[in-house]
């Protein structure tokens, strides 16, 4: 059976990060932005694993942010950068929040906002 952390890190992403994703497509395409976004569900045999990413694309500046990476299939989330989603490529992976975040339950869409506020700054908007 799936441990606990895993089940609240994925009920987490239903209830909060999404919506918040959803939300913030939205109001990117006002200020000329894109929102490239996914989910990866990784099932191998007992739990799952979610991650969620996202990067913000400036199409006028041809820039685009990192992608942030959310991954609450651990006990505690990570928050990570990585410069590409390509598994074999050389992709350099920081991890990128200073507050260690106890629990999925502290995966906010507070903490989503500024790491959304992080990624608009990279694609060149103030």
């Amino acid at each position: 059976a799936p441990s606990r952390g895993a089940a609240s890190g994925s009920a987490q992403i239903a209830s909060v990060v999404l919506p918040f994703l959803e939300q913030a497509k939205t109001s990117l395409q006002g200020r000329s932005l894109r929102l490239d976004s996914g989910v990866r569900k990784f099932d191998v045999a007992t739990g799952e694993n979610w991650s969620v990413y996202f990067r913000v694309v400036n199409p006028k500046a041809h820039k685009a942010s990192a992608y942030y990476i959310v991954d609450l299939s651990a006990r505690s989330p990570l928050i990570l950068t990585v410069d590409s989603l390509d598994i074999g490529s050389g992709v350099r992976r920081r991890e990128v929040w200073d507050e260690t975040l106890a629990s999925h339950d502290h995966v906010t869409a507070q903490v989503l906002a500024k790491l959304l506020d992080r990624a608009i700054q990279e694609a060149g908007q103030p």
